[in-house]
This record gives structure tokens, sequence and C-alpha cells, in this order.
């Protein structure tokens, strides 16, 4: 079997649309801009390296959370219960300013 080239997955939502775009990008072509990003590590180790369902829930939960900070227009349409540890971890820390 050929070896397939790593690739992301990238949500975007588009407001003209009201709809979520999910798809599929070569990692090698994101690679400077992921440098650049904001990163929520998620250790596949702190989870026992199982991806279930309470997995999948938690990751939207964030996905969802990170696309409503950046276009607010999109929250009123989220219901999602906050995963404890989002509670516990507000969010990533404020930049420092220079």
């Amino acid at each position: 079997m050929e070896k397939r080239p790593p690739r992301c997955v990238v949500i975007a939502y588009d407001e003209d649309e009201q709809a979520l775009k999910i798809c599929t990008l070569y990692r090698d072509s994101l690679a400077r801009r992921l440098d650049a990003a904001l990163v929520v590590p998620w250790r596949l180790e702190d989870v026992d390296f199982k991806l279930d369902d309470e997995s999948a829930r938690t990751i939207g939960g964030v996905v969802f959370g990170l696309l409503a900070v950046h276009q607010p227009k999109l929250k009123q349409y989220i219901s999602v219960t906050p995963h404890p540890d989002s509670i516990k971890h507000p969010g990533p820390p404020e930049p420092d300013k220079k």
C-alpha cells in the first residue's frame, strides 16, 4: 500500500452560508501557519489512547468554542456543555504585550 502524506483537518464557519466547512489539507502545506497558530494540544496518552465518544464530544466543544471566539455570531447556535477541565482552565494565557 502506498503511504499517503499526512493531512490536517480544518474546520471553518462561513457566516454568509451559515455553514461549517470541514476539509483536509496536506500538513506540509500548513507547516508555516501551524508554527504561528494557537495550538490546543490533545495528547493521546492523556486519554489512554482512546478516541471514543467522549473524546469526540470534548474535541467538538473545543472546536465550537474556538470558532465562536473569532466569529461571535456563531455563539448563539452553540449549546454544548463545557468539559469540566475547560472550567478549571478557561483558555490559553494571554500573549505577552511588548
